[in-house]
């Protein structure tokens, strides 16, 4: 398959996912650029903005609504979530009839303690399944893979645990980490053992995924981190 190429040819209905890491030096066009991607092929797509990692943020949100807009969509709608008490019929609703499924920004656990908490996940990667064509920007694209660290002391590893992701693509990713050695891969790989791999997207990458694994680079090449005898490298 070549770079660039979107695989279109996924068990059941399924599209693959486009993860995008954000991050620095990437400019606000290049963003733009990026989810333009996740658009091919729909006309005046609807887009379903979930925004739990950033506490339904709504500066955020007005951020992303734009980029998403100036990148092709028709209609940008916040999928409020980060409350105790959602609309979670009106919730549902709102995502089966998007054409694409945004995930946002932000922290990656609080993201998943409100899907969690109103039981979406299950619901999140039917979507998937069924078709529905999902699109990450940073702690977005880590809450589609299987699993993510959290430290209940910071810098202490002897404190780090895994957490559940979405699992809607089935491995660990990481986005624009490269400033800090991509120190929270390398924990979570020895977490997980030997034979454990994962990817790392620095800063501008844009790849395509889907619940195979598979993976696709479109714009800068992703890293790929394995776990051999409790090293960490690098392939």
């Amino acid at each position: 398959m070549s770079q660039g190429e979107i695989r279109s040819d996924n068990l059941n209905n399924e599209t693959p996912a486009m993860l995008i890491a954000g991050g620095m030096p990437s400019s606000p066009s290049a963003i733009v650029r990026m989810m333009s991607q996740a658009f091919h092929g729909i006309e005046k797509p609807q887009v379903a903005y979930i925004g739990t990692a950033n506490g339904d943020n709504a500066v955020f949100f007005h951020m992303m609504k734009l980029a998403l807009k100036k990148a092709g969509a028709d209609k940008v709608i916040f999928v409020h979530l980060a409350k105790k008490t959602p609309d979670l019929d009106a919730a549902r609703n709102t995502l089966s009839k998007a054409d694409v499924i945004f995930l946002s920004g932000g922290e990656v656990e609080d993201g998943m303690v409100w899907l969690k908490k109103h039981r979406l996940v299950d619901f999140l990667k039917d979507l998937h399944s069924q078709g529905k064509r999902f699109m990450g920007l940073s702690a977005g694209v880590i809450m589609m893979g299987s699993y993510w660290v959290r430290w209940e002391v910071e810098g202490d590893d002897s404190t780090s645990e895994l957490f559940e992701c979405l699992n809607i693509i089935p491995t660990l990713f990481d986005v624009h980490g490269e400033e800090e050695d991509w120190v929270e891969i390398k924990a979570a790989l020895k977490l997980l053992g030997d034979g454990a791999r994962g990817y790392a997207l620095p800063s501008g990458c844009l790849i395509s995924a889907d619940s195979r694994g598979s993976l696709v680079n479109i714009e800068r090449e992703y890293l790929v981190f394995v776990n051999e005898g409790d090293s960490i490298h690098v392939l």
